[in-house]
């Protein structure tokens, strides 16, 4: 999560990098050794028997982990919500790679409640967003953060940019 502030707003970006996703594409291709060295690499003989079977659901897997590997370098959405008080608008914009950028706009009067929200993972420590409420009932979500001061302290900067109470 980047915070940039500007005389008229805040923008905050929460950005799947291109190093990441460059690490997750090399990444995916670890897992291919398992079909290699277990299928291609060994001379079978018959290829109906059990342990050929086992090998290849255990090729199957590895070959599911990669692609999924490759859809996370691929997909994996960026996002910007910029709150910008001189044109009264609060922009939110996703995309990825392969999915084209959308952007929504809202009216900053429209902006009911800010509120950090956390999240429990199974492992690991808890991430937390900023999620704006709009008067029709939609809601806006920041990027994650480990940080549960970093976004509430965004959500009071925004507030007060907006005059919310806190």
């Amino acid at each position: 999560m980047k915070i940039v502030e500007t005389r008229g707003g805040i923008e905050i970006r929460s950005e799947l990098r291109v190093g990441a996703r460059a690490l997750l594409l090399a990444l995916s291709v670890f897992p291919l050794l398992a079909p290699y060295e277990l299928i291609l690499k060994p001379d079978w003989n018959s290829y109906l028997n059990a342990a050929f079977l086992f090998v290849a659901l255990i090729c199957l897997g590895a070959m599911t982990v990669s692609a999924l590997l490759v859809w996370a370098a691929v997909a994996g959405l960026s996002s910007r919500m910029k709150f910008d008080k001189t044109l009264g608008i609060m922009a939110y914009s996703s995309g990825a790679p392969v999915v084209r950028w959308h952007t929504t706009h809202c009216l900053l009067r429209e902006i009911s409640d800010l509120r950090v929200v956390k999240t429990d993972w199974s492992e690991g420590s808890p991430s937390y967003s900023l999620v704006v409420h709009v008067t029709d009932g939609r809601e806006f979500a920041s990027g994650s953060s480990e940080s549960r001061e970093e976004v509430e302290s965004v959500e009071a900067k925004i507030s007060s940019l907006l005059g919310l109470s806190t």
